[in-house]
């Protein structure tokens, strides 16, 4: 499979439009975009010189994204205060350029990923701490550190994420606040302009999402899940809803998917513009899915259980998705070892490789391998590639970022857009190299149907392809060959 450099595509999000209209014709600030929930929410329009706590995110003609944003922190104990976030930036656009370049030097090409920005505030009247940043479009993280205190990421209390009852704490929390920024194309490229995607939408077309008690104790404690229901979710709707499992990383819990990472305004987006299914969406902690070696006993006998029997969702294998990021990965790669039957599509993301060449059923589920370009769980293109010589359906992609929630955030857009319930983005590339092998090793004798079965499947008539390959074999084309390439066109034909 081919190994693939991806930017998002660009789609129309219309509440950005008329929020600018709106800043222009008021000749305000543009705040900052708010989640439908009380997590994520930004300050209101602030009068000028007020310091409104939290982010607010301005139109701004000098800056060079075109944003600036300003955030503002109270303290009135602390001594110093360091605003810290994942905004240094390296150039996508020139691989040459290895320069890493702070927000505000900003120019097109560039793209987060480059590390952690540092800057101290500035301390005002009144116990106020400011800092003004250009930032771009999409969910931009950030945190605080307090009097050189590196240990504990403090989160924003006027912009705090949504925690889980049951997650980390203290200095093992890290606190991933989040700014969702506009896209200005006169200030900003489409590889930055197409992070738009992750922020929320104004026009009431939102999913809602809470964490959820799971009725069986685990450990005898209580634990919970993070549920993502979509816009319209309907308990009687006749066709289930197919469900998306995402796993944190290390330092991390089940809030962070549904925070920094965005995963309910992606989807929400995804869905207004028809361009992925409506699904469910999970979060799960990895300190209570059981043991590796016994492959994850509570995710199945527990989780997965509560999840279909409370939720209208597909109990099919092919209809579940399981994916993560880091640890999240590896523990994907693990679920693959141990029964790769278990979900129909997996996203094994910045944690390596991991996947065994020797694991069994790799043929039956979908696998997307991804990674940031500066990443440095970057799954290794020929460890990735060994796969080829099983019968894996796998693609293996690379994005513009770092080990962090901006990689993050994009591939799991592109999985959900790209790639989810689509065996023909897993598929089309497998058949035409066993095409081209079979006809380099004489399985298809004849130049005139292989150059046929080429333009079909250029132009993806599938049918015509399948009705050609059963009118051939055991002619023009071996009836192994034939057997082969059938299997995969008509799992694409029938969506499995």
């Amino acid at each position: 499979m081919k190994n693939k450099n991806l930017i998002l595509k660009p789609i129309s999000i219309r509440f950005t439009a008329l929020l600018l209209v709106l800043a222009m014709v008021l000749g305000m600030p543009v705040t900052a975009l708010a989640d439908q929930n009380p997590v994520g929410q930004q300050n209101a329009i602030a009068a000028e010189g007020e310091l409104v706590e939290g982010p607010t995110v301005m139109k701004d003609p000098d800056s060079p994204t075109g944003y600036t944003v300003r955030f503002v922190y109270k303290n009135e104990n602390a001594s110093s205060v360091t605003f810290v976030g994942d905004m240094l930036l390296r150039n996508w656009a020139d691989p040459t350029d290895t320069k890493v370049y702070t927000p505000y030097e900003y120019k097109p090409g560039l793209m987060r990923g480059g590390g952690a920005f540092e800057a101290e505030m500035e301390k005002r009247d009144g116990g106020y701490w400011v800092i003004e940043v250009p930032l771009a479009a999409g969910a931009n993280q950030y945190w605080f550190y307090v009097d050189g205190n590196r240990n504990y990421w403090v989160p924003d209390p006027a912009n705090s994420p949504k925690f889980a009852p049951d997650g980390l704490t203290g200095n093992a929390r890290r606190a991933f606040n989040a700014v969702y920024v506009p896209y200005d194309p006169d200030k900003q490229d489409e590889i930055m302009g197409a992070r738009e995607i992750e922020n929320p939408r104004t026009d009431g077309k939102t999913g809602t999402w809470d964490y959820v008690a799971i009725p069986a104790q685990i450990g005898g404690k209580t634990r919970y899940l993070g549920v993502y229901l979509p816009y319209g979710y309907d308990e009687n709707r006749e066709q289930p809803y197919k469900t998306i499992y995402m796993q944190h990383g290390g330092g991390q819990d089940a809030s962070d998917w549904m925070n920094i990472g965005s995963v309910p305004n992606i989807m929400d987006n995804l869905l207004a513009e028809g361009l992925t299914e409506p699904a469910i969406v999970v979060t799960t902690d990895a300190s209570y899915l059981g043991n590796a070696q016994d492959g994850y006993p509570n995710l199945f006998n527990i989780i997965l259980p509560f999840i279909e029997d409370h939720y209208n969702v597909s109990k099919r294998a092919a209809d579940r998705s399981f994916a993560g990021l880091s640890l999240g990965g590896i523990i994907t790669a693990n679920i693959i070892n141990y029964d790769a039957t278990k979900f129909g599509y997996y996203g094994v993301w910045s944690g390596g490789m991991g996947v065994r060449t020797t694991a069994a059923n790799l043929g039956v589920p979908y696998i997307l391998f991804g990674g940031g370009r500066y990443d440095f769980g970057l799954p290794n293109p020929t460890q990735v590639a060994a796969l080829d010589a099983t019968d894996a359906n796998y693609q293996n992609i690379v994005v513009a970022g770092g080990h962090d929630f901006n990689t993050w955030c994009q591939l799991f857009t592109i999985y959900a857009r790209d790639y989810l319930w689509k065996p023909r983005a897993f598929l089309m590339d497998k058949i035409e190299k066993h095409l081209d092998g079979y006809f380099a090793d004489g399985a298809i004798d004849n130049a005139g149907v292989y150059n046929s079965l080429k333009a079909k499947l250029k132009q993806e008539k599938l049918t015509s392809f399948i009705n050609e390959l059963k009118a051939q074999a055991g002619k023009h084309i071996s009836s192994e060959a034939a057997s082969t390439l059938l299997e995969y066109a008509e799992r694409i034909n029938s969506d499995q």
